[in-house]
């Protein structure tokens, strides 16, 4: 329950459950538990479940296992279409408002935390001091080269542009759209907002320890390939070739969902020996899969914790047999002191993940510490040079089993050129 600056003027009476988590870790059973208990609805706060159909591959909560609890802001997007986050806040407002007039409680669960900033006093009004873009300003916000809408974000605001990987399309475009419509930068525009809730909010953390959650993810995509995961990915590419898309767009709108991309090497074809298998395409959506839950965790802890001042309770999911007593009980207890207007008698955190809200773990870095590292010798799945922001994970990439096996094998390589540049001098 918020306390301080952070309660601003918020309605105390209208309450919210937020439950943050990764992907595979639990949340949508938690939230048909905490539902039940307290007569809440389900607010969907996940990009890819807004669109209808493919429920396998969007990981949408099974119909049968949804015990009667009404879902929100779910199913309801044609693939034809881009869902922006302006279109979340409203429908997702919208829903928290109707819920409340019912007298029940909203749960807001999903793996897009970026969307929780619909719930703060925090977003930039673009259309009061609305400006006419130029052509070429929309050509660059429009393009579906990732480079070209960050290398213009870096010289409109290079102060913001930092805190973004280069990858990080959507928010990018996002800050550099803010920099047009109101002429200002948004790095001032956020330093001269105070941060309150629109809500009184109550935020959960479900988390499980990564060894655990990524042999779960693996299970996972195994178990949505037998449930007819294959035919949903092939349902979109049919979908996606009647309308001739191209890779590029797959940046965006429904083909981000992972498992799409992974498998459209092998869906066409097209690849340099045309040797791709169908085991390839499952290791890299397995791959993808653990990938994104740690961009998760990394968000929560460094965007999500900060904005609250602290203020978020950690629920153990690590053990699935302890699950009744660390997560569903304990976010029981805590979200019953919650509506009840009570101070919450749980600890924060169980002693085994107090390390996850140290101030070390959850502070913002300081500025200088957005530095971008480019690394020269390892490439991504796009074959971009691989960039790590600020030290510590500069220091963590180098380190890593990844950058070593790269230095090795340009090493050798290197060698080797040698090697035939002195035989042939030598034949000479």
């Amino acid at each position: 329950m918020l306390k301080g600056p952070l309660k601003g003027c918020l309605n105390m009476s209208k309450k919210v459950i937020v439950i943050a988590g990764t992907t595979g870790v639990g949340k949508s059973q938690l939230s048909i538990q905490l539902a039940q208990k307290f007569n809440g609805e389900v607010i969907n706060s996940d990009s890819m479940q807004v669109y209808k159909d493919i429920p396998i591959i969007t990981n949408k909560h099974p119909l049968q296992e949804r015990e009667g609890i009404p879902h929100h802001v779910m199913n309801h997007v044609d693939w034809s279409e881009e869902y922006y986050s302006h279109r979340f806040e409203t429908e997702c407002m919208n829903a928290i408002e109707d819920i409340h007039r019912r007298g029940k409680i909203p749960i807001v669960v999903g793996g897009t935390h970026y969307y929780l900033q619909t719930l703060f006093n925090k977003r930039v009004d673009t259309k009061s001091s609305e400006r006419k873009l130029t052509r070429k300003q929309l050509d660059i916000l429009e393009s579906t080269d990732p480079d070209v809408v960050y290398n213009t974000l870096v010289k409109c605001d290079p102060d913001i542009a930092t805190k973004y990987h280069p990858n990080d399309y959507r928010r990018v475009q996002r800050m550099l759209e803010i920099y047009y419509k109101t002429g200002k930068k948004p790095s001032e525009t956020f330093n001269e907002q105070k941060i309150t809730l629109k809500f009184d909010t109550l935020f959960l953390w479900l988390y499980s320890k990564p060894e655990p959650l990524f042999q779960r993810l693996d299970d996972r995509v195994d178990d949505m390939l037998e449930r007819g995961a294959l035919q949903e990915i092939k349902q979109l590419y049919e979908y996606y070739s009647q309308n001739k898309f191209t890779p590029e767009q797959c940046e965006n709108g429904v083909w981000q969902v992972i498992g799409f991309k992974e498998f459209l090497p092998w869906l066409t074809g097209k690849t340099d020996d045309n040797t791709v298998k169908l085991e390839d395409c499952i290791e890299r959506m397995k791959t993808r899969t653990r990938q994104y839950a740690k961009r998760q965790v990394k968000w929560i802890k460094k965007m999500l914790i900060p904005d609250i001042k602290g203020d978020i309770y950690l629920l153990d999911a690590t053990d699935l047999s302890q699950w009744d007593t660390n997560a569903s009980q304990r976010a029981i207890a805590i979200s019953n002191d919650f509506i009840s207007n009570r101070p919450i008698k749980q600890e924060r955190a169980p002693e085994a993940l107090e390390e996850l809200l140290s101030k070390g773990e959850t502070t913002m870095k300081k500025l200088d510490d957005w530095t971008h590292y480019t690394c020269n010798v390892c490439r991504n799945a796009d074959g971009k040079n691989v960039v790590a922001i600020g030290e510590k994970y500069w220091k963590i990439h180098l380190g890593s089993r990844r950058h070593k096996s790269n230095l090795k094998r340009n090493t050798r390589q290197a060698d080797f050129e040698k090697w035939k540049i002195n035989k042939k001098e030598t034949v000479e």
